[in-house]
């Protein structure tokens, strides 16, 4: 990400650019998404598409959060919560990485099967210890059962053995096997990913990096020079991974949104990875 000197904090005007960036990527995933729907495609397909919808509402959201500021008012005019800006922000950071895992990575129908079953077993072990954590919990021995049957599943799936032993430990704890630090070697758009969902999760949190920042300046909503770089990183980054989203899907279903929606993404590709080093 580009800065002045290595300092996060950047011009006024660099704000006012990567809203106008921001506003173009934002445009062509709301026209990609509108036009998805009747897409002729297996569950890879339907889980990729779900998401996708998902990113869609969190890029609008970023964008109606961060103030539309003007030269000279943002300091009084605007509510800059820093906090929900960085979470949406790294929303779409993961929003991007399940899209990519579940959906638009092209991986063998084994593995596809078993990333899909994982993610089965994820939900029903996340429904129900939510479940038996509630004063008037249910019978969950149909919960524990089906749980039970699906790790085996996955013990005894085709591809699980094709899988490093720290690959195999994370399927154990119902996690996605595929790491962040192998994000940023496999994905040119995740270059820093560990480094920047790091700030944003500090930013989000009620953590020291994000408390001890605060001062009569900083961290009230104003919008201070410090709070609006921050603020521009955070949009920066949603709008590489929500870009980065959106080629994605539709380099996956191109042949049937090309009519309508080539033009547009084909406009936005450079935009990815526009401002970062």
């Amino acid at each position: 990400m580009k800065t002045s000197g290595g300092d996060p904090f950047v011009s006024h005007n660099s704000f006012l650019e990567e809203t106008e960036i921001y506003d173009k990527v934002v445009q062509a995933t709301v026209t990609v998404s509108l036009r998805q729907h009747g897409i002729d495609t297996d569950g890879r397909g339907v889980r990729a598409s779900k998401i996708f919808v998902r990113q869609t509402v969190t890029g609008l959201s970023l964008r109606r959060i961060v103030p539309r500021a003007r030269l000279g008012t943002y300091t009084t005019d605007e509510l800059w919560d820093l906090s929900a800006m960085a979470l949406l922000a790294r929303a779409l950071m993961e929003g991007f990485l399940g899209l990519h895992y579940f959906g638009t990575e092209r991986v063998s129908a084994d593995e596809a099967e078993l990333r899909f079953l994982l993610a089965q077993l994820h939900r029903n072990v996340e429904w129900y210890e939510i479940r038996r954590g509630l004063e008037s919990c249910p019978d969950l021995s149909e919960f524990q059962d089906g749980i039970r049957r699906q790790r085996q599943r996955l013990v005894e799936h085709s591809y699980a053995g094709r899988l490093t032993n720290a690959q195999r430990s994370r399927v154990g704890r119902n996690e996605m096997y595929k790491t962040k630090a192998e994000f940023e070697e496999e994905l040119q758009v995740c270059k820093n990913l560990r480094s920047h969902y790091r700030l944003l999760s500090n930013l989000a949190h009620t953590a020291p990096l994000s408390i001890e920042r605060i001062d009569d300046d900083k961290g009230r909503g104003t919008g201070s020079d410090a709070d609006v770089g921050y603020a521009l990183m955070c949009r920066m980054l949603g709008r590489r991974y929500l870009a980065a989203s959106t080629v994605a899907f539709f380099d996956m279903f191109a042949d049937q949104l090309q009519h309508g929606c080539g033009a547009p993404v084909e406009g936005m590709r450079d935009l990815v990875l526009a401002g970062f080093d």
